[in-house]
């Protein structure tokens, strides 16, 4: 069997990637490289994010008898911790992830704050949540690679496994019942960067900082809406009440793109793109690419306009998807399983997985694909201090370098072969939004180690 010439090309980017390199020059530090900091009762290995209001690092928490896990710090920046509303959402999304238990979100262990040492009493310190860390890439990651083959669109198996375990996710979130209430949680953020798929074939389901619960109150000010743009249903966009109904048209949006190869919303401009949105104006994807009939019809009950018009809760959705699967990959369903549906929507995913980021975990200080696309958006969207500010649709990796131009021009050295153009991302300008509530993003993922 020949091999893919695209599928060669990946494998000897990646593995080159992993070649031992010379050192930094002399007074140049890359932040990957960096020793690790104590926070509290953790050691900050890298930071891995940063939003609007916080920033998430991978971390070691330490226990007796030289018990050690890696788990995902997320903290609050400075200017948030001085916000009372900005603090409250950050403790609404605490309690509200710590009452969730399913495999296919990422589970939250401790809220804490962590005091300078020295400091007396009363005088406050930084918030903080220890939450799982997920070893894999999101799909925003999986999109930019796929859209760098020949074919630009995903396997209709795997369209089919990532949206069976989202809607699980999402129908157990919208549905789940804790001490005798309904929460009826409405994510209002499912957009690829909050869905990591892993080595193992999980995808998780993360940050639910802006999620609507039950009880809970919803302070937006006039004229925000929250969410990523692209994502977004109609009635999100309209700032109508929202449903589970409002998060499958979100996961549509995804599905689509996966099946299609590009983008289903996205304007240059902010406005365009919510036009878009609202208007809701699809065209099926069975049209513009071969996909299965069913798939597609699924995909497109997901993204009718009205909400009353999609399916009534996302367990449905999952359900129709797990059919399509099983007519797709018959010899592959394990009836022997308690789940066949979700264990073979796994297998399916950890084999994509293997064939487009590679087996073989990469050490702490290996350089990758990633870092040198992350670096250039890094350089185009500036340092730091606009990092915190900008719009949570553009979150990225950022290398924590004094010269991030010094820094991708060392990753070319070392990438000769990378393309040279920024990762394509959701870059709505400042006076067209408001400031984010919450960092977005690949919170809880390690993208640019251990694939």
């Amino acid at each position: 069997m020949t091999p893919d010439p695209a599928d060669v090309a990946l494998r000897e980017r990646m593995a080159m990637a992993r070649e031992p390199t010379a050192p930094a020059p002399e007074g140049f530090v890359v932040s990957a490289r960096r020793a690790p900091v104590n926070f509290g009762h953790y050691q900050l290995i890298r930071r891995v994010s940063i939003g609007g209001t916080a920033e998430i690092f991978k971390a070691k928490a330490f226990g007796l008898m030289g018990f050690e896990k890696i788990v995902a710090v997320k903290r609050l920046l400075p200017h948030a911790e001085e916000d009372p509303e900005l603090l409250r959402h950050f403790i609404a999304e605490s309690k509200l992830v710590a009452l969730l238990d399913h495999p296919l979100i990422a589970r939250i262990y401790e809220v804490g704050q962590v005091r300078p040492s020295g400091q007396p009493d009363g005088v406050a310190g930084t918030n903080y949540l220890a939450m799982e860390y997920v070893y894999g890439v999101d799909l925003q990651e999986l999109q930019r690679v796929l859209g760098e083959q020949p074919v630009r669109a995903a396997d209709p198996k795997l369209v089919c496994a990532i949206g069976i375990q989202a809607a699980h996710a999402l129908d157990y979130a919208h549905h789940v019942v804790i001490d005798g209430r309904a929460l009826a949680i409405v994510h209002r953020d499912v957009s690829p960067q909050n869905l990591m798929m892993s080595a193992s074939g999980e995808l998780k389901l993360i940050d639910f900082g802006i999620a609507k619960f039950a009880g809970s109150e919803d302070r937006t000010k006039t004229g925000v809406v929250k969410g990523k743009h692209a994502y977004m249903s109609p009635e999100q966009v309209r700032r109508k009440p929202l449903s589970g109904r409002s998060d499958l048209f979100s996961l549509g949006v995804i599905l689509w793109e996966l099946a299609c190869g590009q983008r289903l919303f996205k304007c240059e401009s902010v406005l365009e793109t919510l036009e878009r949105v609202e208007a809701a104006e699809v065209e099926p994807p069975s049209l513009k690419v071969a996909l299965p009939e069913a798939l597609s019809r699924w995909i497109m009950q997901c993204l009718q306009r009205a909400p009353e018009d999609r399916p009534e809760r996302a367990g449905i959705v999952a359900t129709g998807l797990e059919a399509v699967l099983r007519d797709l990959d018959p010899d592959g369903w394990d009836h022997q399983e308690a789940n066949p549906g979700i264990a073979q929507a796994m297998t399916i995913v950890a084999q994509a997985y293997t064939q487009l980021f590679g087996s073989s975990g990469m050490r702490e200080d290996d350089l990758t694909i990633d870092e040198y696309h992350q670096a250039l958006r890094a350089v185009e969207l500036g340092d730091d201090a606009q990092l915190q500010r900008r719009n949570p649709s553009d979150i990225t990796i950022v290398p924590d370098t004094s010269d991030l131009a010094e820094y991708v021009a060392r990753l070319r050295e070392r990438l000769p072969m990378a393309t040279p153009d920024p990762i394509a991302e959701e870059t709505p300008s400042h006076a067209e939004s408001a400031p984010p509530d919450a960092p977005q993003g690949a919170a809880t993922v390690g993208q640019t180690v251990n694939r």
